[in-house]
């Protein structure tokens, strides 16, 4: 990894003062209990107060701005749908006003309430990216990807998958396919159905990931692949998907999100902080939106995250919490 260079035309975007992704959890509930699942749900909804601080926040910095982006996460952000399209319809309006400023909005979402029209309004309101996740076929994914009822998901999501893709929405959709070494040799049925249904479909994409220990009650159970095992089950399973003749596109180095300073994640609470991963982290917990807009921040906890831009050290970038026991 060390061998690898960040080019600086990509660095400059990453340390631009005219660029700012917010991560924003308008709940932190959740519809599913996946087996997997590192989050605790102890908070709700946004507030009425932080939305507005949320409004303020963005209001605060779109004159000095040339790119918004707003990724919605948490929980699960269409639980809370209004609060979605408010802030985004907030957003969108102040390209109104801020001629220079470019506004873009993604969502991890977990597709169960995806529908036609739900799509539609979002994509009204500037929210056009979204990366849902499957862990195989029906049998496969309706053991850890459950309702909180216990109830399987897989029938619905993949529904509202094949409608969207019958839909002229000017959208990307990223399948996020999820494999530990238990299901490893029993994937392959879900990437058939990919192959058939949506691979000839620009707008949709394919991320195969591991499925981690990442803090949840359940990481004892979870069968983890070596990194070396990692590689090789990528690098199959992209062949399977692909064809034989797939060459992997050369990269840039991965830079995480929260090690970039443009980046700050804004919770149900408003706490704000820099992964979406150690939630229960002190270090985390960088400061506090507050009802102006204004950021009460951390700066030696805010400072930890951004150390590895002192000297490009390729590992701690795409990793900060890499030395972290939770990651």
């Amino acid at each position: 990894m060390q061998n690898q260079k960040i080019d600086t035309n990509i660095l400059s975007q990453l340390l631009s003062e005219q660029t700012q992704e917010f991560i924003i959890f308008p709940t932190e509930k959740c519809n599913f209990r996946c087996t997997y699942c590192y989050e605790d749900y102890s908070i709700g909804r946004m507030s009425d107060k932080t939305i507005s601080g949320v409004k303020a926040l963005i209001k605060r910095r779109a004159s000095e701005l040339n790119k918004l982006h707003i990724s919605w996460f948490g929980g699960e952000p269409l639980n809370a749908k209004d609060i979605v399209l408010d802030i985004s319809n907030y957003a969108l309006e102040l390209t109104r006003i801020y001629p220079n400023l470019t506004y873009h909005s993604s969502m991890t979402t977990n597709g169960f309430n995806l529908t036609p029209t739900t799509l539609s309004d979002l994509v009204s309101v500037g929210v056009t990216d979204y990366q849902v996740t499957l862990d195989g076929h029906k049998e496969l994914h309706d053991r850890t990807r459950v309702l909180s009822s216990g109830k399987g998901t897989f029938k619905r999501i993949w529904e509202n998958l094949l409608q969207i893709r019958d839909s002229a929405e000017p959208i990307t959709i990223t399948l996020r396919i999820h494999f530990d070494a238990e299901t490893l040799t029993t994937i392959d049925p879900i990437i058939e159905d990919i192959k058939r249904e949506f691979l000839n479909d620009k707008r949709f994409s394919v991320h195969f990931k591991t499925i981690d220990r990442l803090g949840g009650p359940n990481d004892d159970k979870i069968k983890v692949l070596s990194l070396n095992e990692q590689k090789l089950a990528l690098k199959s399973l992209k062949f399977k998907l692909y064809g034989k003749d797939y060459v992997e596109p050369e990269e840039s180095p991965y830079i995480c999100y929260a090690s970039r300073p443009n980046s700050l994640t804004i919770r149900a609470d408003g706490s704000v902080g820099k992964c979406t991963v150690a939630l229960t982290n002190p270090r985390n917990n960088i400061g506090m939106l507050q009802p102006n807009g204004t950021l009460e921040l951390n700066k030696e906890r805010l400072a930890y995250w951004l150390r590895g831009f002192s000297n490009l050290d390729l590992k701690t970038l795409s990793c900060p919490l890499i030395s972290s026991s939770i990651i």
